[in-house]
């Protein structure tokens, strides 16, 4: 299937806790491969657009997952 080629062809170890966030990009790329042109300008506004988050905060998502 498609998630198991792009993980594969992606990434060089997956660890199982972080596997919400790895197919949740998957997501985000398969609803907009027909519009690629658009995600490099997209993802440059959100980063720039979106203020600095420590590791600690992001620790703390991880357990809503």
């Amino acid at each position: 299937g498609n998630v198991k080629s792009a993980m594969q062809g992606t990434y060089h170890a997956i660890q199982s806790k972080h596997l919400p966030r790895y197919l949740a990009e998957f997501e985000y790329r398969f609803n907009r491969r027909f519009k690629l042109d658009a995600i490099v300008p997209r993802l440059v506004r959100a980063s720039v657009q979106t203020p600095p988050m420590p590791g600690r905060l992001l620790k703390l998502a991880e357990t809503s997952w």
